[in-house]
């Protein structure tokens, strides 16, 4: 035996014939409403200045849908911020993402005049960075 679903109109509680369901979005968060066809024709005509001015959402209709996120950093990269970080003395996983506050902590490092990125290849350990740090020990 199936299993039937009655609407029942969420304003009157009580019309079930022609009842539809209306899903929207309102400042991020989202709506389902149950609708006879006279309270939905009231929505329809109060909502109609506002549909008129409005847009259609770009890439409407592809809910569920998520694109990759395009890589904005080379491999090469993030072995520099990564072999950045081990010199100056952060804590960085030898995989995985580069924890934020590293990654700004090397942004700052670089907009600094006289600081530089170690050649790659620099291991963990070793005895100097490439550049003397001016600041060190202040």
């Amino acid at each position: 035996m199936a299993d039937r679903l009655i609407l029942v109109d969420d304003l009157d509680e009580e019309s079930i014939k022609g009842v539809e369901r209306i899903e929207f979005t309102w400042r991020g968060t989202d709506y389902e409403i149950d609708l006879n066809p006279e309270h939905l024709a009231e929505a329809d005509e109060a909502l109609a200045p506002l549909l008129k001015a409005a847009r259609v959402k770009q890439g409407a209709g592809r809910k569920g849908r998520k694109t990759a996120k395009p890589k904005s950093e080379t491999a090469a990269e993030t072995k520099k911020v990564r072999d950045w970080a081990k010199v100056a003395g952060h804590e960085v996983p030898n995989r995985g993402p580069v924890p934020a506050g590293v990654r700004e902590a090397y942004a700052r490092a670089q907009a600094e005049p006289g600081t530089s990125v170690p050649p790659q290849g620099t291991q963990e350990g070793a005895a100097e960075p490439a550049t003397q740090n001016p600041y060190a020990g202040r």
